[in-house]
């Protein structure tokens, strides 16, 4: 017996890109989603009320790009970094009722801070108020001066009424700006080497009012005293130890990450993935008979129950010998080859039923319809 002689083909260069370009894409990718991951917290905007990432009307951006503009940096933190910044930095924190106790009096412990929009703690004696009240009254819209010894004050020359103001006689408290020596638009305490002070109406800061009057003014000078500022929007879950699951929902740096998870499974799939395609010629390591081949290909037929497939097949080989007995052209059409049957004496009903026929159901008829196609090319090559 004969051995037969086996060839071991080594792939070419360009064998072995096409196999690893799936990974070189997913490497690809992966790699700009990174960039593209590092860049968008830093570019990205929200719509945080008084945000500094906020360039609509109720945000902070205009304010926050002047005080950039004097080199000032400035930054939103959360609550751990808030309770933590130290003493070359202004804390500005925004609407601070919504801080817990244990917060407030983390945040307290700081040198520099300015509270922003005590709106929503009216009628309240916060940790931070110090002895203060804050309450709505419905101002005139009137021009108020200064009326203190703040110098941020003075700097800012006058202000219009509005309708969130403080109150009270504490201690240590510079009031300012009132209309009628009992409201006041703004307050700030200097004890011990600390600063505090009160803005009552975060309007002031908000792009859409931070250029009417002395807003300006008072939130840069109170604001931008120190080189850096801290931009902190609390939260009722916040604690100066942690992280609270709603910074961790809104974290700029969630959406990237998720996207880019998101991208990793779709070229995971794309890359294992098949696909029918042309088909190519490939050099096979081994020499496969045809007989093996054929009966493999039957016995996917047959598994599949692709009996339409099998018959079209059985069809159009038996067609095409036929052609070539009959001397018909290949690229003739049926009716040429229905009248060359009929001059043999066979009825073209029963030639257009075999050969052009609908497609048998069974595995019964298609076996029918393979023994009549042949019985049907003998036929004609005794003639």
């Amino acid at each position: 017996m004969k051995a037969t002689q086996v060839a071991v083909v080594t792939p070419t260069a360009r064998e072995r890109f096409a196999a690893a370009r799936p990974m070189i894409i997913i490497v690809v990718f992966s790699l700009l989603l990174v960039i593209a991951a590092s860049i968008l917290p830093a570019a990205g905007y929200n719509n945080a009320p008084v945000g500094i990432r906020n360039k609509e009307g109720d945000g902070a951006r205009a304010l926050a790009q002047v005080l950039g503009d004097h080199g000032i940096s400035v930054r939103d933190v959360n609550a751990q970094q808030a309770a933590s910044v130290d003493e070359n930095t202004t804390l500005v924190v925004i609407f601070p009722s919504r801080m817990t106790e244990e917060m407030a009096k983390a945040i307290e412990t700081r040198t520099n801070v300015v509270y922003v929009g005590l709106e929503e703690d009216q009628g309240s004696y916060s940790v931070y108020l110090q002895g203060l009240r804050s309450s709505r009254k419905y101002s005139s819209k009137t021009w108020l001066t200064p009326g203190c010894t703040s110098d941020i004050a003075s700097r800012t020359q006058h202000l219009q009424a509005s309708d969130y103001v403080l109150s009270g006689t504490a201690d240590g408290w510079n009031l300012c700006f009132s209309d009628d020596g009992r409201n006041y638009a703004y307050a700030e305490r200097s004890d011990s080497g600390r600063f505090r002070a009160l803005i009552p109406d975060s309007l002031r800061l908000r792009n859409r009012a931070i250029s009417e009057g002395g807003n300006a003014a008072l939130a840069i000078n109170a604001i931008g005293r120190t080189p850096k500022v801290a931009w902190y929007s609390p939260t009722r879950t916040d604690t100066p130890t942690g992280t609270s699951t709603q910074e961790l929902l809104t974290s700029p740096y969630l959406m990237p990450a998720f996207l880019m998870i998101i991208a990793a499974c779709l070229l995971a799939g794309l890359a294992r993935g098949r696909r029918l395609g042309p088909l190519t010629s490939e050099r096979l390591p081994i020499e496969v008979p045809a007989s093996e081949t054929l009966i493999g290909k039957a016995r996917l037929m047959r598994s599949q129950r692709a009996y339409e497939h099998a018959a079209q097949a059985l069809r159009s080989s038996t067609a095409s010998r036929i052609a070539t007995a009959l001397g018909v052209a290949h690229t003739a059409d049926r009716e040429a080859l229905t009248h060359a049957m009929e001059q043999r004496g066979l009825p073209a009903s029963r030639c257009s039923a075999l050969l052009w026929g609908p497609p048998p159901t069974s595995e019964k008829a298609l076996i029918r319809l393979a023994n009549d196609l042949d019985a049907l090319e003998k036929e004609i090559r005794h003639d």
